[in-house]
């Protein structure tokens, strides 16, 4: 072997296949997950009156795949997203100081306690809306069974999302993502999509606003004191048109399972107070009051994510810290007030355009001019796009990683 051979073959050896190794983990996480989706709950019947085609069970389908509610991955990653949010917005009230004292392992920690919570109750809650075998045993001795099995799925599916996390790409994305894509096809093909032209041109539309949101940025020029060569005047703030992406609406999608659980969980024990069973009935992704508490979600959690994972205030704070300042504007309370503008009016315009995309959709099943399983296609168009745009630029910085050569 040559010298020049021998140098390149030793290159190759120290390559880190970054790309390579996250993927393959990633795809075994999958795997998994697709394995367990296949593995029913003891002694629970398939219930022929529920409509597993409705907009209703997009959010189960969402956050689980299962949408008969029959196997071990019932609730999926309902309590991992609802407890990663609850985590997030306590951290996001403390300030920088107090963050900084928290390591990934204790944040990893708290989520794991509130995940157990979350897996807890809602298997519980579920647990009374499932149909039972009576040749199964006794139904108290088969509830119980239930809901240690969803619990166990629950809490796998959160350890499957905190693996990916640390040793894959895309976290809990690619497992929305598969669910939502099964999904999608089979809703499509049985429901003969592209007979209503009208879903089909705002899944178009859904599509093209989510991919334009997600890759065009808002570049703020800045003065950076520590930068006076030729590209001083090539720095920037940068945010995005849509700084939260999609996820306002996977987390309102979670989001809103609580308080369905919630009224559930009070019409069991207060099965004769009228308000609460009408509450609940309405409750749905078809009644006028589910549709609206749904949208509502989505705009509060663009704008409330927004503020507290971009933090407009801190922002400003650092630059005046570190001397910086925005061209044309002085540091301080002048720039807190333009960077809190930025955030909040993308945010609201992006939490809006995402709300009445759906707004669209459901109000057309609603009318009846197109079938109520149709309805939520845009949304998981939304996702699907915001998803794959993420996991391309994920795996893009990877792949630079994996090129990189040291100067030899």
């Amino acid at each position: 072997m040559t010298v020049r051979g021998k140098d390149s073959f030793l290159m190759d050896m120290r390559q880190p296949h970054e790309l390579r190794n996250r993927l393959l983990f990633t795809f075994l996480v999958v795997a998994a997950y697709m394995l367990c989706r296949s593995i029913l709950l003891y002694g629970v019947a398939a219930d022929e009156t529920t409509d597993a085609s409705g907009a209703q069970y997009f959010l189960s389908t969402l956050v689980s795949g299962d949408r008969y509610r029959m196997t071990v991955m019932a609730l999926g990653i309902a309590p991992y997203l609802n407890a990663s949010l609850l985590v997030q917005i306590i951290f996001a009230f403390r300030n920088s100081t107090s963050r900084a004292k928290i390591s990934k392992i204790q944040s990893d920690r708290w989520m794991r306690w509130v995940s157990v919570v979350f897996s807890v109750v809602m298997a519980i809650v579920q647990s009374y809306g499932l149909s039972y075998r009576p040749d199964a045993g006794p139904l108290w001795l088969v509830r119980t069974i239930v809901i240690l099995e969803m619990f166990g799925g629950a809490m796998l599916a959160s350890l499957m999302c905190l693996q990916n996390e640390r040793h894959g790409v895309g976290a809990s994305m690619p497992i929305i993502l598969l669910n939502i894509a099964l999904s999608l096809f089979q809703n499509m093909s049985a429901n003969h999509f592209f007979e209503f032209p009208a879903i089909a041109i705002l899944c178009l539309v859904a599509i093209a606003g989510t991919a334009y949101m997600e890759n065009s940025m808002i570049k703020v020029p800045l003065q950076r004191v520590s930068i006076h060569n030729v590209h001083a005047d090539q720095n920037y703030l940068a945010y995005k048109r849509a700084p939260m992406g999609i996820m306002p609406v996977m987390f309102a999608s979670s989001a809103f399972l609580l308080p369905y659980y919630l009224v559930h969980m009070l019409v069991s024990f207060y099965p004769q107070n009228a308000a609460l069973v009408s509450i609940s009935d309405n409750m749905v992704l078809t009644r006028s009051l589910g549709v609206a508490v749904y949208l509502v979600l989505i705009v509060i959690l663009a704008v409330l994510f927004s503020f507290l994972m971009l933090n407009p205030r801190e922002t400003a704070h650092q630059m005046q810290r570190n001397g910086d300042s925005i061209v044309g504007m002085y540091a301080g309370e002048q720039t807190r007030r333009f960077l809190t503008g930025i955030v909040f009016r993308w945010s609201l315009i992006s939490g809006v355009l995402q709300a009445c995309c759906m707004a669209v959709s459901l109000a057309l099943s609603m009318r009846e001019m197109i079938p109520a399983a149709l309805a939520m296609n845009p949304t998981s168009m939304m996702i699907i796009t915001s998803i794959v745009c993420s996991l391309v630029q994920e795996i893009a910085s990877y792949y630079r990683y994996d090129a990189y050569r040291f100067f030899m």
